[in-house]
């Protein structure tokens, strides 16, 4: 704090340095206490180029919002937009800088772009007509100015206005506050027009300023997470997964659905929401980072870069990379499982064309319910529930003439691949040269049909996975489901 406070008393002789004094004061303590609340308070509000300047080699502002660092406020509209400048002097310059040092330097094609205004200096002039060489902090304007009482009695006034300008990297910058406002790079081709560089993110006060932000990044990792809880919740429902199944598999999905559940719906308003902070956004990615990191191979948190309000691009790709990999180290279930669902007389299950490569081996599950594992083979052994597995073509021709369907293997043994519950009886499919396996590799359809008269919801069967069966006299209700699982399982 370098001004002080301007002492008012009666029968003080008024002068333009004391408004001026005063004006400071109240300025700069307004800006200490902006940096003391919030340490990273400058940067864009909003932004907008034109790309047709870009691609004719110049680069020109239709409008901006932002706050400098000394909490200088800039509202560029039309009509005082600052003069556009030719980026391909600083390009050519920059090739030719990079050519000689080629063998020492990686090459470096990009060029900083800088919101400028010139530094209040006392004891020299801060106020000019706006000349073309003028780099004073204000540029002197007269309006004719209203009664806004009476109306009338116009006046003249003299305003001043920030002298903005624009600036290149390749520019002396000394004398000036300046704000990075975007940085250009040239394309592959050498004579192509420069291009916005995607991975540099300027200093902004929103992340809704700058669409490689809040678009590219910020949504982006929202879309990541809302993709990802679609397809585990869809394989929990599939599966039929309670939360607190004793699965391990099916626990650890679930686990992770929750801490999706909880991510995606904080960062739906992050990501859609105007006047977020990047630091408040960064904080949230850092926090579901942490949630997420007991997926991870450590199972534990990994350092993350620091906060840069200078450099956003880079902490918010790590950021974003961080997540997909963990997001990603849930691997897929060994099996793909698919329930048999209530179509016409029976029931029937979508089948997916790489299931009948040779390198996949089908499995038919049936969850149990009450039953004991001896009793629910009983059941469905011949004579009993008459189960008859075919396409959806012939399984009615099948069950009617009591011919041959698709063979079935009880499985005996513990199959790693398969789920480890106790309340499941599996089978192996045959999948030979039978014709009834043929004509479910054609049709590529597989259904069942069961007696009649032990079905007791066969009115109310239609799309229901469950199937109510009458058991020596008691409903058990029973579930079917095909397991496809790859022979490298």
């Amino acid at each position: 704090m370098t001004t002080l406070n301007v002492q008012w008393y009666e029968g003080l002789f008024l002068r333009p340095q004391h408004f001026q004094a005063s004006e400071r004061y109240w300025s700069e303590r307004l800006h200490q206490s902006q940096r003391w609340d919030h340490p990273h308070h400058f940067g864009l509000r909003t932004v907008s180029f034109s790309d047709e300047a870009l691609r004719n080699h110049k680069f020109e502002i239709k409008s901006l919002q932002a706050r400098m660092r000394d909490g200088t406020l800039v509202d560029i509209g039309v009509g005082n937009e600052p003069d556009r400048i030719d980026l391909k002097p600083s390009l050519e310059q920059l090739s030719r800088v990079t050519a000689d040092l080629s063998d020492a330097l990686d090459s470096d094609t990009a060029i900083r772009i800088y919101l400028a205004v010139p530094k209040l200096q006392l004891g020299r002039e801060n106020v000019s007509d706006g000349g073309p060489g003028d780099e004073t902090r204000f540029i002197q304007t007269v309006m004719e100015v209203h009664d806004e009482n009476r109306g009338g009695s116009d006046q003249q006034i003299y305003f001043r206005n920030l002298n903005t300008r624009i600036l290149l990297s390749t520019d002396d910058l000394s004398g000036y506050e300046l704000l990075p406002i975007a940085q250009v790079r040239r394309a592959n081709e050498r004579e192509a027009a420069p291009i916005i560089d995607d991975e540099y993110v300027p200093p902004v006060l929103t992340v809704a300023a700058w669409p490689g932000l809040g678009r590219d990044r910020i949504r982006a990792i929202y879309d990541i997470i809302g993709q990802k809880i679609e397809v585990i919740s869809e394989q929990l429902r599939d599966r039929g997964v309670v939360r607190h199944s004793s699965d391990p598999a099916d626990a650890e999905r679930v686990s992770m659905l929750e801490r999706l559940n909880e991510a995606y719906s904080t960062l739906g308003v992050i990501a859609f929401t105007d006047g977020v902070h990047p630091l408040d956004a960064y904080t949230e990615l850092c926090r579901i980072v942490g949630q997420l990191s007991i997926f991870g191979d450590d199972r534990r948190a990994r350092e993350l870069p620091p906060y840069d309000h200078e450099n956003l691009g880079p902490i918010f790709t790590e950021i974003r990379r961080r997540i997909e990999e963990l997001i990603y180290s849930v691997r897929d279930y060994e099996y793909q499982q698919r329930y048999f669902v209530g179509v016409g007389m029976g029931i029937q299950v979508a089948l997916e064309p790489r299931w009948f490569n040779s390198d996949w081996n089908w499995f038919i599950g049936v969850q149990k319910g009450e039953l004991t594992e001896q009793e629910c083979r009983t059941l469905l052994s011949p004579g009993h529930l008459d189960w008859k597995l075919g396409s959806s073509r012939q399984v009615e021709i099948l069950f009617q003439r009591r011919a041959s369907g698709i063979g079935l293997k009880p499985v005996q043994r513990a199959i790693r691949a398969l789920p480890a519950r106790p309340d499941w009886v599996f089978y192996e499919v045959a999948r030979d040269d039978s014709p009834a396996w043929r004509d479910v590799q054609e049709t590529q359809t597989m259904a069942m049909r069961f007696k009649d008269s032990l079905i007791m919801n066969q009115d109310r069967l239609q799309g229901e996975k469950r199937l109510v069966v009458n058991a020596n006299g008691r409903p058990v209700t029973l579930q079917f489901a095909l397991f496809a699982i790859p022979n490298d399982r």
